[in-house]
């Protein structure tokens, strides 16, 4: 009785959906980063399957799109916010210490879920990029980050309203099998 129950707890079509949408996230982030900057691929394919994973935690479309609109609110102020302090700064940890904290109280005056938390950890991700390469400007950065955000939640929304229209014809054939049962 035990394996059935625990065999009834795997979805095969959520499991896979989310491997398509790394797989997707994956290609689409490291190419968007590798065109412009081929050192940072890797990282845009992180935050690109982040992203994607991130979205496709609601089964639900509008939450997913309510999920994909903070993750892009976030990455832009992050974004935005990194590229200010890198336009005046170069990275050392005490600044980056004092800007997360700037960034925190912001996303507290505009009401920003979770105070921004996506907002935080994009500005932190571009301001440590950008330790590692200097000579990335510090606008191209941030613009790959929020790229790379905004495909990975776009493929999330894809797929969740992938997964919405596999239910809805699973209920029409399940309606279509009854129907021809009772003739």
């Amino acid at each position: 009785m035990k394996i059935l129950s625990l065999i009834q707890r795997i979805d095969i079509e959520l499991a896979v959906i989310k491997c398509i949408a790394v797989l997707l996230a994956y290609v689409f982030g490291s190419y968007v980063t590798a065109h412009f900057h081929e050192e940072s691929g890797y990282i845009g394919a992180i935050l690109a399957c982040t992203s994607a994973i991130v979205v496709l935690q609601d089964k639900d479309l509008k939450n997913s799109l309510h999920t994909a609109w903070l993750r892009i609110l976030g990455t832009f102020l992050g974004a935005f916010i990194a590229w200010v302090y890198l336009f005046f700064y170069t990275f050392s940890i005490q600044g980056m210490v004092i800007v997360v904290f700037v960034l925190e109280i912001i996303c507290m005056l505009l009401k920003v879920p979770d105070n921004g938390k996506m907002a935080t950890i994009t500005l932190t991700v571009i301001l440590v990029i950008s330790r590692k390469f200097p000579d990335l400007p510090p606008w191209e950065n941030g613009l790959l980050r929020f790229s790379e955000a905004a495909v990975g939640a776009g493929i999330g929304i894809l797929m969740v309203w992938i997964e919405l229209l596999l239910q809805k014809l699973r209920a029409i054939w399940k309606k279509i099998d009854i129907s021809e049962k009772r003739l």
